[in-house]
């Protein structure tokens, strides 16, 4: 016994049970803990060690949110026989951290229930993840696989012990833990939005919200439903960052049991004062709200993940010729700063923003959830209209083409995507066979992350440039290259005269700044105008209409594009001109009706409500 090592004598004293089950638990617990934190780190970049003696208040209300729910779990080993079930946990604990990093880095948005059941949207898109797999994505699996090595070796995975008035008494201890952490959040002002206001003291006239406490996070009075299941993503980010990552599935699990209506199809009323303040962008109220009019051919294009600064010169060379020498020509308006306003929708979200001037609900895909509603759309104004969708069976394009009053989807008959030259193709014969005035929608898609295309087909390389920017920017070459076959050839013929041309990008694709530091580090190096988390997509329109070249650097939306596309169509005395402005107007640019904010509120309401069916189509 002399020689015995340290570790077999370890090993010796935890295997007395009490001692193994109390080991089991801190062992446990700190790996749950390690896990959530980095989780945190990763998204955050912070753990708010300095606030201990800056804000301590603060400082325990954040680390109890994270510690609390890991001992809950924990408390559990003193009533079980066999440990086995935090192997099991902590494998479903990373694949819910995995997956939300995932989601986050793409789109900037948490997991919900519904966007768990909307994981068939991802068919054939599969391999965009690789994209954003890096060290903080395998982590947690080495950690898991860090525990069972110790745990094996240590044989803390067997137990014939039972101490289930210890682990009773510890877990209510950690659920009291709960509620008096939540009581460090009890008090909270809200702006005229809905959202607190951040480290300010209750002022006058301010909305005070008492939250009542239940376990794993604030929880509304007599309901139980988390505090920010009906304010949209903000909220759950915010909830995440008091609390934890791990305490968030009991919480979206009991606003699914609880208060799932915030989030299906059933059709919500809206109140006198909503009515009223949705009745100021209603045109034409006591006429034909709906009529149709005479109007020129339309051709909409909208590229997969087009961001503005791959128009410009590019280490003194276009990636985007086409599309760049477009935005110089007579006829042309060109504005470089538009921002993106899709949610969980994403490229459904964009197409739909464009298509209706309406902004995407706040939790949950509109498509999804909202498809078949009635919306407006300038394909009223049409008979002969098409959506050239390259990849079947996404986003129920089937159902909102006809609620965006498409008369016909044009989509492969299998499961494989067309490429952007037979997207175009199919756009080109449209126009072109179409006897009467037409309304066509093209969606390219070759540019999607992880962008294959662009390495498969490398026609531009540049030494010393990241591989994902280089890839990103050769499959823009080449949509750009099957885009100007479609600009070459209808400028060239009689229907220059008599038709509208919209480009624009469904979405930005570098949205998280971490995932991409190499490319802002790459482009600050080498002057090029990208920064990760910082990017616009472009918006070029030609129409006759225009007199001359427009160009505008004004920070803009997306929500911008219905009401221009309008005015250029002849459609201003349509009933509905959305939450934008037009474009052309820069006077309306200066004094926009209402602000984004609050367009993403009222149109929300107006989505869940069907408001053009049940107050329009009467």
């Amino acid at each position: 016994m002399r020689h015995q090592s340290i570790f077999s004598k370890f090993r010796s004293w935890t295997y007395c049970v009490n001692r193994l089950t109390w080991s089991i638990f801190f062992f446990f617990t700190f790996v749950l803990l390690i896990k959530t934190m980095l989780f945190h780190w990763v998204i955050y970049h912070n753990i708010l060690f300095s606030s201990l003696w800056k804000a301590p208040v603060a400082f325990f209300a954040f680390w109890g949110g994270k510690i609390v729910p890991v001992f809950f779990l924990g408390a559990f080993v003193f009533i079980t026989k066999r440990h086995y079930w935090t192997i099991v946990i902590n494998l479903l604990f990373d694949i819910w951290c995995i997956a939300n990093l995932f989601y986050y880095k793409a789109n900037g948005f948490f997991l919900t229930f519904e966007m768990i059941f909307m994981a068939d949207n991802m068919r054939g898109f599969w391999k965009s993840l690789y994209a954003y797999l890096g060290w903080d994505i395998i982590l947690p699996f080495i950690l898991t696989l860090f525990y069972i090595l110790i745990g094996k070796t240590l044989r803390i995975f067997k137990s014939n012990y039972k101490t289930q008035f210890l682990g009773t008494i510890l877990i209510l201890i950690t659920l009291l833990g709960a509620c008096a952490n939540n009581y460090l959040y009890q008090k909270i002002t809200y702006d005229k939005h809905g959202k607190p206001n951040k480290g300010q003291l209750i002022e006058q006239n301010t909305k005070i919200q008492y939250k009542y406490c239940y376990p794993f996070g604030n929880l509304y009075k007599d309901i139980i439903v988390s505090t920010w299941m009906d304010k949209g993503d903000w909220w759950i980010s915010e909830y995440i960052k008091n609390y934890s990552i791990l305490s968030y599935i009991p919480a979206m699990l009991l606003y699914e049991v609880f208060y799932i209506e915030q989030d299906t199809k059933n059709i919500i009323e809206i109140s006198e004062e909503t009515k009223t303040q949705i009745e100021k962008h209603i045109n034409n109220k006591n006429d034909d709200i709906k009529k149709v009019i005479n109007t020129g051919n339309m051709i909409y294009i909208l590229v997969e993940s087009l961001e503005s600064w791959t128009l410009d010169s590019i280490n003194n060379q276009l990636y985007l010729p086409h599309l760049t020498n477009f935005a110089k020509l007579n006829h042309v308006f060109y504005a470089n700063h538009i921002n993106v306003q899709v949610k969980h929708g994403v490229s459904a979200d964009g197409q739909m923003i464009g298509m209706t001037g309406l902004l995407p609900i706040s939790s949950g895909a509109t498509c999804k959830l909202y498809g078949d509603n009635v919306y407006p759309n300038f394909a009223h104004f049409y008979t002969n209209s098409a959506i050239i969708n390259p990849t079947r069976g996404v986003w129920q394009q089937s159902i909102t083409t006809k609620s965006y009053e498409f008369k016909e989807l044009i989509e492969p008959k299998g499961i494989e995507h067309w490429h952007d030259e037979i997207v175009i193709n199919n756009v080109l014969d449209f126009a072109l066979s179409s006897d009467t005035n037409f309304c066509v929608l093209g969606i390219t898609i070759d540019s999607h992350i992880p962008f294959t295309f662009g390495i498969e087909h490398t026609t531009h390389h540049v030494k010393n440039m990241p591989p994902i920017m280089s890839a990103y920017l050769n499959c823009l070459h080449y949509t750009d290259s099957c885009i100007g076959v479609l600009i070459d050839s209808v400028l060239n013929s009689p229907l220059a005269d008599n038709t509208t041309i919209v480009i624009t990008g469904d979405h930005t694709i570098f949205r998280d700044e971490n995932s991409f530091s190499d490319m802002t580090k790459y482009a600050q190096d080498n002057g090029i105008n990208f920064r990760a988390g910082h990017t616009f997509t472009p918006l070029i329109i030609y129409s006759p209409q225009i007199d001359g070249n427009i160009q505008i650097t004004d920070t803009c939306y997306q929500m911008d594009i219905f009401p221009t596309i309008l005015h250029l169509i002849g459609g201003e005395d349509y009933y509905w001109h959305g939450f934008g402005v037009n474009l052309l107007d820069s006077v309306a640019r200066n004094n926009r009706p209402i602000s984004e904010e609050d367009a993403f509120i009222l149109s929300d309401k107006m989505i869940r409500a069907n408001y053009f069916a049940t107050h329009i189509d009467k």
